[in-house]
């Protein structure tokens, strides 16, 4: 009997699988697309309602003939590609490609596992062309906008060409976010004040110190602050309010891709959104497991659902009541705190091991310690979503200052005290997060470590011990981080968080914009892309605009909308846009004077931008092609030779601080070198985080606020 042919993209994935179903399948990967538009013309007939010329990939030619000889020869093909939009372009790709007359069904599955695969196989169906055009208009319209306004930058920058610039419908929206915010806090204006509170202890007890805050955290000027410490100085203190009340906090919903990505970032050290991606997709296709062999141990890991399957949430229950005990299993269904702009895109499970039975300690001899990491991330959230909530006693007390004057004022502090710790005791090791970007989405990364107020009595006086007047000065919102720019464009409805990677990789390689201390700083030649397409195409620049297509996507994918129609909506507005910006756009270069001559020729130096970023050119070029490096200096000198500390790059386009005086100085620092010296050793202080400034030598640690440093 001929073999039931099964085509899937990736050859771990066809090893797995074989191995499951038996030798009467023939279990063959197309390793990824087979075909695509061509690289080199758009390849998209507009006026034949975006007809799209597609072609056989560079290198796939052999594979997609081995794939039609055994397709001719096999009794039916199953198309076993991924569960989402492109998984289905894949699958129909492979089956106009191979043209074959066999028998053609589709399977879907989450999982690689032994019961989900074979589950899969049992429950056939048929290509979805609804994902298939949703695929299809996103690919198209990308392709028409990338080739049209590509080459509209290299018309309008001077040697835009030979910059690589580039454009694109979800690419130039995501590098405005990142320019907006540069330029919010390259024009935010620090404002001093003064922040006060109040040490106090009980009388009896002088060893119980603990702080109050003025009420309403009012920011003072400093005139009036100093007025108030005073005050409070000559003032009687006690205790005016007692207030106890249970705070429950609920457990978070199960990963999604994004949020997988984002605390993937803020988390494990070292892992992008890319690296996330990579990893989770080898713990999706099959480890090998000792004696289990190789086996998928977590669900498809591109999904927007938080939903988990009643198969897996009976073994997280079973589980929870073994391990932890009756009272830690969750007693009602959980639902996600997300603020995206758009619904689920795809009816998948979330991100869940394949088993919860499978613990990070019995995987640990058979994972690298990423795969480690990763899944010890996925498998904790997961057990986390369906255990109980976290129940903590809240004390709160309202401190009176009577002044001698009859003035007085308000404080208050709060004291936590554990009371059951519920889905909270699988990350009771865990250090709290000094970074969250104020993520209060995620109630893990905003547990405060405990405190317990000592016991009062209402109208019991209480000692002052010192007045806190505190010099602080406002902040303009952070840079981005991967973690904040993918919750930023999730939110926004910008692109899909299968292509966040994508979209950063790309800011990153055109030098529209560097990662300084794992944060995105606006690059000028970014800033000169945004500043040259905004005025003219404010639809491809617009937020809400970039949303509202990629709900039309969903619409062509739900049988809601037809592709071409949504096509044309968008493609006839946007080309009188680009008639206009065609004729009308000024033309620009990128060169700022430097004040200096060619030592060569003598004619005047200019600084300009290259695929590598910034340079000091010669303007007799090319005639004269001298050059040199830009050594962006930082006001901190070499703590090992005394020169200039400056800027650099690497070959990845990352910041780093190195010695000007190089390569006969080799300091160099990943983290950016602080003005103020270490206050215990006076050694070179950087920026650990957004709050903090640590000293290289003694590991002192302090805040910015106290060094008088705003960032």
């Amino acid at each position: 009997m001929p073999k039931k042919l099964v085509i899937v993209e990736s050859p771990a994935k066809a090893k797995t699988i074989g191995r499951y179903l038996g030798k009467d399948y023939e279990v063959r990967a197309s390793v990824g697309h087979i075909r695509d538009l061509p690289a080199k013309t758009m390849a998209v007939d507009i006026q034949n309602d975006f007809k799209p010329e597609y072609e056989i990939m560079r290198g796939k030619k052999t594979t997609i003939q081995d794939l039609k000889k055994l397709a001719n020869n096999s009794e039916v093909v199953y198309l076993a590609t991924d569960s989402d939009r492109e998984g289905e372009a894949i699958s129909w790709h492979i089956l106009e490609s191979i043209s074959t007359k066999t028998e053609a069904k589709r399977v879907i599955f989450h999982e690689i596992t032994e019961q989900g695969i074979k589950e899969a196989f049992e429950h056939p169906t048929s290509l979805n062309m609804e994902l298939v055009n949703a695929y299809q208009a996103r690919r198209i319209l990308d392709r028409v906008v990338g080739y049209e306004l590509s080459p509209l930058l290299w018309k309008k920058f001077t040697n835009g060409s030979k910059l690589g610039l580039s454009a694109g419908r979800v690419q130039s929206i995501a590098l405005k976010l990142v320019v907006e915010r540069e330029r919010e806090i390259n024009n935010f204006q620090s404002k001093e004040f003064w922040d006060l509170s109040v040490k106090l202890n009980k009388k009896e007890t002088s060893d119980s110190d603990f702080v109050a805050k003025i009420s309403g955290n009012k920011k003072y000027e400093k005139d009036e602050a100093k007025f108030i410490e005073n005050a409070l100085r000559e003032s009687s203190f006690s205790v005016a309010q007692i207030n106890i009340k249970s705070s429950k906090s609920k457990p978070p919903a199960p990963y999604t891709t994004s949020t997988l990505q984002q605390e993937a970032s803020r988390k494990l050290r070292g892992f992008s959104v890319s690296r996330t991606m990579r990893i989770a997709q080898q713990l999706y296709e099959g480890l090998p497991l000792g004696s289990e062999g190789e086996t998928g141990i977590i669900t498809y890991m591109r999904t927007d659902s938080t939903t988990l399957s009643t198969t897996a949430i009976s073994e997280i229950t079973e589980f929870i009541k073994e391990k932890f005990g009756n009272e830690y299993i969750g007693t009602s269904v959980r639902s996600s705190r997300r603020k995206t702009a758009v619904a689920a895109q795809e009816a998948h499970e979330a991100i869940r091991p394949t088993s919860i039975l499978r613990t990070p300690e019995i995987l640990q001899p058979y994972l690298s310690p990423e795969q480690l990491s990763l899944y010890t991330l996925i498998w904790k959230r997961t057990l986390a979503s369906r255990m109980a909530e976290s129940i903590n006693k809240i004390t709160t007390i309202t401190i009176k200052a009577d002044g001698k004057e009859e003035k007085s004022y308000n404080f208050f502090c709060s004291g936590s005290q554990p009371e059951f710790d519920g889905y909270m005791s699988l990350y009771k090791t865990e250090p709290v997060d000094q970074e969250n970007d104020n993520d209060d989405d995620d109630p893990i990364e905003n547990i405060q470590e405990n405190f317990q107020l000592p016991s009062f009595i209402k109208g019991e006086q209480l000692n002052l011990v010192d007045v806190n007047n505190v010099q602080k000065f406002t902040r303009p919102a952070p840079r981005y981080t991967q973690a904040t720019f993918v919750k930023k464009l999730e939110e926004s409805g910008i692109g899909r968080p299968s292509t966040y990677a994508e979209i950063m990789t790309t800011l990153e390689k055109r030098n529209y914009c560097v990662r300084e201390n794992g944060r995105y700083k606006a690059e000028p030649l970014g800033e000169a892309i945004v500043d040259q397409l905004d005025p003219f195409f404010p639809n491809i620049m617009d937020i809400q605009f970039t949303a509202n297509f990629e709900t039309s996507l969903d619409d062509i994918a739900n049988g809601n909308k037809n592709w071409i129609t949504v096509l044309k909506e968008f493609y006839e507005p946007y080309r009188e846009m680009y008639v206009e910006a065609e004729s009308s756009m000024p033309k620009i270069t990128l060169h700022t004077p430097t004040e200096e001559s060619c030592p060569e020729c003598e004619r005047p130096l200019v600084e300009k931008i290259g695929r590598n970023g910034k340079f000091i050119a010669c303007t007799g070029f090319p005639e004269c092609r001298y050059t040199k490096p830009i050594l962006q200096t930082i006001g901190v000198k070499c703590p090992q030779c005394s020169n200039e500390l400056v800027e650099r790059k690497n070959r990845r386009g990352r910041l780093f601080y190195g010695c000007s005086g190089y390569p006969n100085c080799n300091f160099l620092q990943n983290n950016r070198p602080l003005i103020s010296p270490c206050p215990e050793c006076s050694g070179l202080m950087t920026q650990l985080n957004r709050n903090e400034g640590q000293c290289i030598n003694c590991e002192y640690t302090e805040s910015l606020d106290t060094l008088n440093i705003t960032i």
